[in-house]
């Protein structure tokens, strides 16, 4: 599952490549938005498995 620190990374990566530019494209914005949903969405999906393995009764 992803640690917070890859979430951060992931955002501090985007701020260096977009802050050194003037103007940023709405596709790249778009794009970095898109990555950093799907990071979250593959957390909480990996988050809600781990969880329903602790729900299961042991033998």
């Amino acid at each position: 599952m992803p640690e917070q620190t890859d979430f951060v990374t992931l955002i501090d990566q985007a701020l260096e490549r977009f802050g050194q530019r003037d103007l940023v494209s709405g596709a790249e914005v778009l794009d970095f938005l898109l990555d950093l949903r799907l990071a979250v969405i593959a957390a909480d999906a990996e988050l809600e498995a781990l969880l329903e393995q602790e729900r299961q009764p042991t033998g």
